[in-house]
């Protein structure tokens, strides 16, 4: 959807008056997700990456402790440690089994690395080609938050993920020049009213930051940019945000 194409009758709002949890709800379609909901999906998908991670690390270790110090020590006496018991069983099968472990330890940890590289890139990509605010609204919130965050660090900022499990209303934590910045990404293509600043502010104070900024696809009411003026809060609408990604 371009800038100056109408918007859909679902969207026709007042910025300034509707609920900020409402306003996301009809901005992000499938992709809202009430906040209790999206802390508990985003915790479930934490706990599946850690167990796998937990059982690649246990195989790992145990084929350290297993085989690290049996060949140190037939490297160090030039003797093959517990050789009584290795002749009780089939030397092939003994070798079989530590090319086996070796072998998982090995392809766990280059396949966890591979994919996770060949997702990066692919999203990097994506995300290199977004120069269009059309371009932009194809991202989903999560992507858009990401390419904000390389933005930020295209113009010097040192840019900090917030936790996925809770991130309290911030999406990125931004540094620069001794400035401690919060930042909320919002994907709209509607405008951004006076309740989402104030949140913001609130979230500024809570966490004690110098500054805010608020970046949005969409655009920012009259009655939002008065509120901010004199405050320490930065609003980049979408004709910004294209300006910006330009530079």
């Amino acid at each position: 959807m371009g800038a100056n194409e109408p918007l859909p009758p679902f969207l026709d709002y007042d910025p300034d008056a509707i609920d900020p949890e409402e306003q996301a709800r009809l901005e992000l379609g499938p992709y809202y997700e009430p906040p209790a909901t999206r802390a508990a999906r985003r915790k479930r998908i934490v706990r599946k990456r850690r167990r796998w991670r937990r059982y690649l690390v246990l195989i790992t270790v145990a084929w350290v402790f297993l085989y690290v110090p049996f060949a140190l020590a037939w490297i160090i006496t030039g003797r093959r440690p517990l050789d009584f018991v290795f002749h009780l069983l089939p030397s092939a099968w003994l070798w079989d089994v530590w090319a086996v472990h070796t072998l998982a330890v090995v392809g766990g940890w280059g396949w966890l690395w591979g994919r996770a590289e060949w997702l990066r890139r692919q999203r990097r990509k994506r995300l290199r080609e977004a120069r269009t605010l059309a371009q932009l609204l194809q991202l989903t919130p999560s992507e858009f938050e990401e390419w904000t965050g390389e933005l930020f660090r295209r113009h010097g900022y040192r840019v900090v993920n917030t936790p996925d499990t809770a991130d309290h209303g911030i999406d990125l934590l931004v540094y620069r020049d001794g400035e401690r910045g919060v930042v909320q990404c919002k994907r709209y293509r509607g405008t951004v009213g006076e309740p989402i600043v104030r949140d913001l502010f609130g979230v500024i104070m809570h966490d004690g930051a110098d500054r805010g900024y608020l970046v949005t696809t969409g655009h920012i009411s009259r009655q939002a940019r008065r509120w901010a003026r004199g405050r320490p809060i930065e609003l980049i609408d979408g004709e910004r945000l294209v300006q910006l990604a330009m530079e």
